[in-house]
């Protein structure tokens, strides 16, 4: 039963660990990077389940050591941005095609979203436990 808890744990901490991750690289980029901006050249709208709408843009931007272009993309909620549109964006030096968006707080919903499904499952381990221990189960 054990192994069962740990897997359950351990499946409940990897988002929250990706996230830390993704955090820690868009830090590294913005600390290091070039500031630049970036054109959007195409948005492909589309629909989320319970009825919400998303824009993926196509961005284009250059670096401004060689000039050329370099191509990302970045998801937004719908109707914020047209085609021809200017956003901030912060590119490695070294390597061009490494960049992260100038957003405030692009993670912080999705961290404190993990944080909390991490203690729910830990939380709820316990309790299964404390009902397998019992003989309620």
């Amino acid at each position: 039963m054990i192994v069962f808890y740990i897997i359950l744990i351990v499946l409940a901490a990897f988002p929250l660990a990706l996230t830390l991750w993704r955090m820690q690289v868009a830090a590294k980029i913005k600390k290091n990077g070039v500031y630049t901006h970036a054109v959007i050249i195409h948005i492909n709208t589309l629909r989320t389940r319970p009825g919400g709408v998303i824009d993926i843009l196509t961005l284009e931007y250059k670096d401004r050591a060689t000039g050329h272009p370099y191509k990302g993309r970045a998801t937004v909620t719908s109707q914020k941005y047209k085609v021809g549109d200017a956003m901030p964006l912060i590119y490695l030096p070294g390597t061009p095609s490494k960049y992260a968006l100038d957003t405030k707080k692009a993670y912080w919903a999705v961290l404190i979203f993990c944080i909390l499904l991490f203690l729910f499952v830990v939380f709820a381990v316990y309790k299964i436990n404390g009902m397998v221990k019992s003989g309620q189960m």
